[in-house]
């Protein structure tokens, strides 16, 4: 137990590791402050939910549209008496004062009317849903994706195998109405990509850095330091290896947890999701391009979060044995993170180079490096590489299975060869 303290020791006390980690913590909240000035915005959706709850069905669309028009009628009396005029929208009120209204209206009218504004843009678009959905054509989807990657051949028919899954769930989604749902209008505020594209990528590469860095500091340290002919022939000798692997786990999963806390509670704090947390992640308020989010499953916004927190905590342990694989073979930690980058930048470019008429096209997104590039489509129709129902649980698994074969032979061979 000594050692493995000692061994943790090593990474609480150095100053790289605590150094980056405020870097990156300090990092992902300038990106939360930076995106918070719409937060005021997102707080009309909370008194709308508050009101009417968030599944749109018959009787919530006809008490809406009677509140809006109430609200409306509001409106046109406060104009009325400021400039003798009437509107059937706020849109029209804003196109008749395309140089603002702050010289006419206080600060509390012009609040209302923002409001009534954001209210405005949910009773259109709940609208607008069935007739979106009824343009969708997922197969039609699947042939842009093969054009657009100029597949053919096996790996075309694949694509389309895919897409035909995934029209049997675009149907069950539509009969279950999980497309009918308030959220934040993602075309608008993209909270979608905010969290699961910026923020979600940007903890994913800091703990990534952090990763390789503790796992490749913590293997190689005696190296480092030469004091590998001491350490190795103690009386715990060459089984020490395994000591710093567990040690460089329970650290990594440490720091990850931090950025994680940290960078989630303050997003969580400033944008209010409240009211929300059970909202269908394929509502079509969630859409943000002309193709809507889409999961495999019925899934919950706080269902997908926890599943990505999931996924992140399984890439660790993936990234920790290539670590650890390619430390025991390389004798200094800068080598190591250098040879890393290397290894990580080839295995995105394989797509790439893999013939486009065969399925091996699909081996290089099966990857624990590709599969983290794209959070925010997780567990979702997301291209051509990855509309696989179980394409993430594949992929952890077959990784899991081969980094603990390829990690106990790293571990004899280290076990055997001369220090």
């Amino acid at each position: 137990m000594d050692i493995r303290i000692n061994e943790l020791k090593k990474v609480i006390t150095s100053p790289i590791i605590i150094g980056l980690l405020v870097l990156f913590i300090v990092f992902n909240f300038v990106i939360i402050f930076q995106n918070s000035y719409f937060k005021d915005d997102l707080k009309v959706l909370t008194k709308i939910v508050d009101k009417f709850g968030y599944k749109i069905d018959d009787e919530m669309e006809v008490r809406f549209g009677e509140y809006y028009d109430q609200e409306l009628k509001k409106l046109n009396r406060i104009v009325n008496e400021k400039e003798s005029k009437n509107y059937n929208s706020v849109s029209k009120f804003y196109k008749d004062n395309p140089y603002g209204i702050e010289d006419i209206y206080d600060k509390e009218e012009m609040r209302f009317i923002r409001e009534l504004e954001i209210l405005e843009a949910y009773y259109y678009k709940i609208g607008e849903i069935d007739e979106v959905y009824s343009k969708i054509d997922i197969m039609e989807k699947a042939e842009y994706e093969i054009t657009k990657y100029r597949l053919s051949g096996k790996a075309a028919d694949t694509v389309r195998n895919q897409y035909k899954n995934f029209s049997n769930r675009f149907h069950q989604l539509i009969n279950n109405k999980e497309h009918k749902n308030l959220f934040f209008i993602g075309q608008v505020h993209r909270m979608h990509s905010l969290l699961f594209r910026s923020l979600f990528k940007a903890i994913i590469f800091e703990i990534i850095i952090l990763v390789v860095l503790i796992t490749a500091y913590l293997v190689n340290y005696e190296f480092d330091n030469n004091t590998e002919a001491i350490a190795y022939t103690t009386k715990r000798g060459r089984n020490l290896i395994l000591d710093k692997l567990y040690i460089a786990i329970v650290s990594n999963i440490l720091t990850a947890t931090i950025i994680l806390i940290t960078s989630l509670g303050l997003y969580f704090m400033i944008f209010n999701y409240s009211g929300l947390w059970n909202v269908p992640i394929s509502s079509y308020f969630n859409a943000e391009y002309n193709f809507p989010y889409m999961s495999w499953w019925h899934m919950s916004f706080i269902q997908y979060l926890i599943s990505s927190i999931g996924l992140i905590y399984a890439s660790i342990l993936l990234f920790t044995g290539i670590t650890f694989i390619i430390a025991t073979d390389i004798k200094n930690t800068y080598i190591v993170f250098f040879v890393f980058a290397i290894i990580f930048g080839l295995f995105l470019i394989v797509p790439n180079i893999a013939p486009r008429n065969s399925n091996t096209v699909f081996l290089g997104g099966f990857t624990p490096f590709f599969l983290i590039m794209n959070p925010f489509v997780w567990f979702m129709e997301s291209g051509a590489f990855t509309t696989f129902k179980y394409y993430e649980l594949t992929t952890v698994g077959i990784w899991l299975v081969l980094l603990l074969i390829f990690g106990s032979v790293a571990v004899k061979k280290f076990k055997k060869q001369d220090i």
